[in-house]
């Protein structure tokens, strides 16, 4: 399967009136503006994850390694977040300290630490951060999660998505199919890069999911009412997945 590709300006926190996500085409006026559900639950999104209380603990490491993009030299350490054992892995060019990843990870709802299991398996690098990704900031599937220095939780989200529907698919090739279903039933768009691709919509749920969660009760309930058939095959996704 092929990964996900973001453009790091896509998800820059900063300056969402200017992101893809957040804004609306130029040629609609505000009376015929398309509604995109993360431009709706845009709000929530700086907040997102940072009342999780628990912390990476570092359990080993840096021990060397020739990571797998490319065989760059770099290095890698073993953490554990609550309950879930995965790796950081820094390229040796970057000028990164190891604490400026963890903030990032720790913000991830408990759901979707799997994901940082499934990318640490055997001779995988875990959370591994590159200098340079050819102007991505982040490519997301089961058998890495690559990022660079300022690609955010909002980035590490949308990746979870491929992650785990690729880890759900070996096990049930059908669920790209269902969910292209799925999002034809909901008739209504998460963003305009989800709506580009399939696999890329279901990437961006993913993380529209995430902030939901994180928003409350009320919020999570609103995407289930209004997406309802992506929010339960989600669900099953995550299910799925876990060990």
């Amino acid at each position: 399967m092929s990964s996900s590709i973001y453009i790091l300006l896509f998800f820059s926190v900063i300056a969402l009136s200017s992101s893809p996500v957040f804004s609306q085409p130029d040629a609609e006026t505000p009376s015929t503006a398309k509604l995109y559900l993360l431009q709706y639950f845009g709000k929530h999104l700086q907040n997102f994850g940072k009342a999780n209380k628990e912390k990476v603990e570092i359990l080993s490491g840096p021990e060397p390694v020739k990571m797998l993009r490319g065989q760059s030299p770099g290095k890698v350490w073993k953490a554990r977040l609550g309950q879930s054992m995965f790796k950081i892995t820094i390229e040796d060019e970057m000028d990164m300290k190891l604490e400026e990843t963890l903030e990032r990870l720790q913000r991830l709802p408990v759901e979707y630490r799997r994901a940082l299991e499934v990318v640490s398996e055997d001779k995988k690098d875990g959370a591994a951060f590159y200098a340079d990704l050819n102007g991505a900031a982040a490519h997301g599937s089961q058998n890495y999660l690559n990022l660079v220095r300022d690609a955010g939780v909002d980035v590490v989200a949308h990746e979870v998505g491929h992650i785990l529907e690729q880890r759900a698919t070996r096990a049930d090739p059908t669920v790209l199919e269902r969910w292209n279903k799925a999002r034809t039933a909901d008739a209504i768009s998460v963003s305009r890069y989800g709506d580009s691709v399939n696999h890329e919509d279901l990437g961006e749920f993913a993380l529209l999911y995430a902030i939901c969660l994180d928003a409350g009760k009320e919020q999570f309930a609103e995407l289930k009412k209004k997406t309802p058939q992506r929010f339960v095959l989600w669900q099953e996704i995550l299910a799925k997945t876990k060990k």
